[in-house]
């Protein structure tokens, strides 16, 4: 029997949520610098990234690069129930959103239409691209919202959160269609 989303969903938050410290620092190391050796980050402009809470996958080294490299990043922002990525400005200060994720301010310019990369969270993700969120569908309605076709949709975690049975999906789940995690890169075009 293929174990329903939400089972997937509370056996995967536990493994990340007992992680230690240290591992979850260097798995997020590894991973962060497989996607900053990739193609992905040396082509991209535009990166639409997630701020981690509850031991996600951290993202700060690739802010930092990005930066660094004169690329624009991007943080999501709900704004009536729907992701609108804004402009992430390292000398003006983020806030407490929704759910209690950092958050930048939405007073600049929607850069949802400018995004060449979107790296986004998940609890587990199978070896297909299929993900499984938190549950609120936030990201997929983002996609299903947005021309993505062209986009890479990258799916970051820990090794541990690629499975390799199918995950069963609706209509509306979208498919990643890059995974990187701490050991590897999965590009499934």
């Amino acid at each position: 029997m293929v174990p329903s989303k939400e089972v997937l969903r509370q056996k995967y938050l536990l493994i990340r949520k007992n992680l230690l410290s240290y591992d979850c620092f260097i798995k997020s190391w590894s991973a962060q610098q497989i996607f900053l050796g990739s193609k992905f980050f040396l082509e991209s402009k535009v990166i639409g990234l997630y701020y981690p809470i509850l031991n996600e996958v951290q993202t700060f080294q690739i802010i930092s690069q990005a930066i660094l490299n004169l690329k624009t990043i991007c943080l999501p922002t709900i704004v009536n129930e729907q992701i609108i990525f804004f402009k992430y400005d390292s000398s003006n200060r983020l806030r407490i959103g929704k759910y209690g994720i950092m958050e930048p301010e939405a007073t600049s310019e929607n850069m949802n239409h400018c995004l060449d990369i979107v790296i986004t969270p998940g609890v587990v993700f199978d070896i297909t691209g299929n993900r499984i969120g938190y549950g609120k569908g936030y990201y997929d309605r983002f996609f299903n919202s947005n021309t993505y076709q062209e986009k890479t949709l990258v799916g970051l975690a820990y090794d541990f959160q690629i499975k390799l049975e199918k995950i069963t999906c609706n209509a509306q789940d979208v498919k990643m269609n890059t995974l990187i995690s701490d050991k590897r890169l999965i590009h499934l075009g």
